[in-house]
């Protein structure tokens, strides 16, 4: 024995439950869409941070041999000092 009424509420939820799993589908999309998104800008930002760290290490390279000149250049330095002041004691 169905009721009247009861085919009707059986479309209803029927129509209810379609549009509700289709606002679930476009939110899945969206949040896909958006996922994508974001990971495409993550690489984009990895990217850049392996580029700024090669950066780095080519700058620390470079410093490391900077450095290494300055110290040789205060090696030959202290000795022009040496000797200036050797002569000066020499000549009196």
């Amino acid at each position: 024995m169905s009721t009247p009424g009861g085919s009707n509420d059986v479309q209803h939820l029927a129509a209810e439950a379609g549009r509700l799993f289709g606002l679930y589908h476009e939110q899945v999309d969206r949040l896909q869409t958006e996922q994508a998104q974001e990971n495409e800008r993550l690489r984009a930002d990895l990217g850049r941070l392996d580029a700024l760290q090669a950066e780095i290490a080519r700058s620390n390279q470079d410093n490391d041999r900077l450095r290494a000149d300055r110290d040789e250049l205060l090696a030959a330095f202290r000795q022009m000092a040496d000797v200036i002041e050797r002569l000066r004691q020499s000549r009196g």
